[in-house]
């Protein structure tokens, strides 16, 4: 499971079309590189509304070595189809969803989304 220390929002932006959240998410455990979580809401028929982890990508920039943007490395790696994997405990679905929930409890991030998104 991932472990979250530290969690805001960078900017709201739009993913294939979908305006989201883009939540920088820092490591709990000093092994788990930082996130960058891209979270939207959606709104189930007749239920309330809820959020959805459209994209993930995992961000292993060194300042020290990637102080420069260019596409040459890999320091952003996009994981969303694989950052959460079955265990003997917990299926990868349920262990996204306790992340999702996680995140979206963390300090004031679930109040921001709905004063952004109206929700």
């Amino acid at each position: 499971m991932y472990y979250i220390k530290d969690a805001k929002i960078r900017r709201f932006t739009e993913i294939d079309g979908v305006r989201c959240a883009e939540v920088e998410v820092r490591p709990g455990a000093a092994d788990d590189p930082e996130l960058l979580v891209y979270i939207t809401p959606t709104q189930q028929q007749g239920g309330p509304n809820d959020y959805e982890v459209v994209r993930i990508i995992r961000n292993d920039a060194d300042l020290e070595l990637d102080w420069y943007d260019n596409n040459l490395h890999s320091a952003f790696e996009e994981v969303t189809d694989k950052a959460f994997t079955d265990s003997t405990h917990i299926t990868a679905g349920e262990e996204r969803e306790k992340f999702k929930q996680e995140l979206l409890s963390y300090g004031q991030l679930e109040t921001e989304f709905a004063k952004e998104f109206g929700v």
